[in-house]
């Protein structure tokens, strides 16, 4: 190798040191397949060039000697057919094997599916953009409706009244109360809420994971079949719906390119999603204007696994950790085909756990609160404090929310997500080199609650930096 600080000033002397470089490595492959005379010739030619590239570079001499060289390999080494081809699948084999060194022992790349961890990592969601109505009044900004109406999601939603005065939702207070961007007082009168769809430049709705779905009549349609979702070429894929024009008689297509896919990668449209997205069913008639459905998805949280750290030491509680269902009955069979989660370490090998009716669990009696590291803002809610049984007890000073770190429930809470610990005097005894793994979304995460203890050799990296989307609050390494 050639090592000359004139290498960084002069191109003549990079130029000659790369061709150096490369006649050497075709000689090297080609050299048990020539004469002995035909490589000593080669190997001159090469020593020669190598003088010309140490100490001051005269530029015409580098050139002569390259030239020269040139003409000895030419007349030496063997061509190959298709050069060009050749080095580009060589440089194509170069990069797949850097890129796959790079996911096995530095960092993997992963896509948050579901909603387990939220709102410290957020899957896919799927809002429901079509327009609904409700009866309420505004009194000093405020809009009160006669019954549960809202959702945090409704900020930045026109509301229209009966009366024609719009005005935008700017805060939600909670499923019957938003504040309106105008502070003038409306009478009790019905009211319309609805989204106006970003146009199909916006890129800044793209760089925050937004994609908009959404299909208009165009006339007085029936839905007749909804097709599923069908692969064009790799990575794009069409979904069409066949509608029925009940002016004419005839029956159309219309394409869905890039359908939208729920968390557990399911077709919305005409797939067996039991959540209320506005999707159309089989047999619903539209008329002029109606939207047969209107729905943005949010894309998951795309984050890098980091698979060093734990080369050096042990997973600690309040890692968020990436494992392997391998062998573990996530879904009641334990030779189901392996998936890839990602929950927050809650207990290690040995130790005894269980879940407290304040939200809080408590390893080998220790209650476990904001102050322990991973677990800061999971159990960073208020509490109140009860007498109970003759001992004062804090609880919870609000009920758990979806998508709100709300601590973790036993299976006293409706929706028996916690089997294995059916109140608060329940106990689990960790076996050795064993882990449970539990999701900040605790009213909707299939847990180690549920399915038990996960054996350390599974746990694959823990979570790092969040790359997609850009725009996410998320974005870098702020979860935590």
């Amino acid at each position: 190798m050639t090592k000359n600080w004139r290498w960084f000033i002069s191109k003549t002397l990079r130029d000659a040191v790369e061709l150096h470089n490369q006649v050497i490595k075709l000689l090297a492959a080609q050299c048990d397949l020539l004469k002995p005379s035909r490589v000593e010739e080669l190997e001159k030619a090469l020593a020669a060039l190598q003088d010309k590239l140490t100490g001051p570079v005269d530029k015409a001499a580098v050139l002569d000697e390259m030239d020269a060289m040139m003409i000895v390999a030419d007349r030496v080494l063997f061509p190959y057919p298709d050069p060009k081809a050749r080095d580009w699948v060589e440089m194509l084999l170069v990069v797949a094997v850097l890129v796959l060194a790079f996911r096995t022992f530095f960092f993997q790349p992963f896509k948050i599916p579901t909603g387990s961890m939220q709102p410290t990592l957020y899957g896919i969601t799927i809002e429901n953009l079509m327009d609904f109505q409700g009866t309420g009044k505004v009194e000093q900004g405020i809009l009160t409706a006669n019954a549960p109406t809202f959702q945090p999601q409704h900020i930045g939603r026109t509301v229209t009244f009966a009366n024609g005065k719009q005005a935008a939702i700017t805060h939600f207070k909670d499923d019957q109360h938003v504040e309106l961007s105008s502070s003038n007082a409306v009478d009790e009168q019905k009211f319309t809420v609805s989204f106006n769809l970003p146009g199909t430049g916006d890129t800044t709705d793209k760089l925050r994971g937004y994609s908009y779905h959404s299909l208009q009549a165009k006339g007085n349609w029936k839905l007749e079949t909804i097709n599923p979702p069908k692969s064009v070429i790799p990575l794009i894929s069409r979904q069409i719906l066949v509608f029925k024009d009940l002016d004419t008689g005839k029956t159309f297509e219309k394409s869905e390119w890039f359908p939208p896919l729920n968390s557990h990668q399911q077709p919305v449209l005409g797939g067996a999603a039991t959540a209320n997205y506005g999707q159309p069913r089989v047999g619903d008639e539209f008329s002029k204007g109606d939207f047969v459905y209107k729905m943005r998805v949010k894309t998951g949280d795309h984050l890098f696994v980091n698979r060093i750290t734990f080369n050096f030491r042990r997973p600690r509680r309040g890692d968020i950790c990436v494992f392997s269902t391998k062998g573990v009955p996530v879904t009641g069979d334990a030779n189901a085909p392996e998936i890839f989660y990602i929950k927050r370490l809650v207990a290690l090998g040995n130790e005894s756990i269980s879940i407290g009716r304040d939200r809080h669990i408590r390893i080998d009696g220790r209650r476990v609160d904001s102050n322990d590291p991973g677990f800061e803002f999971l159990y960073n809610f208020p509490i109140e404090f009860i007498v109970v049984d003759d001992k004062v007890e804090g609880f919870p000073s609000y009920p758990v929310v979806d998508s709100v770190f709300s601590g973790h429930v036993n299976n006293t809470h409706p929706g028996g997500l916690a089997r294995l610990f059916p109140d608060h005097r329940s106990i689990l005894k960790m076996k050795p080199e064993h882990y449970l793994m539990f999701g900040d979304n605790t009213i909707n995460s299939s847990d180690s609650r549920t399915w038990g203890q996960l054996p350390m050799r599974n746990v694959i990296g823990k979570s790092s930096f969040v790359y997609w989307p850009p725009l996410s609050p998320r974005f870098g390494w702020s979860h935590r």
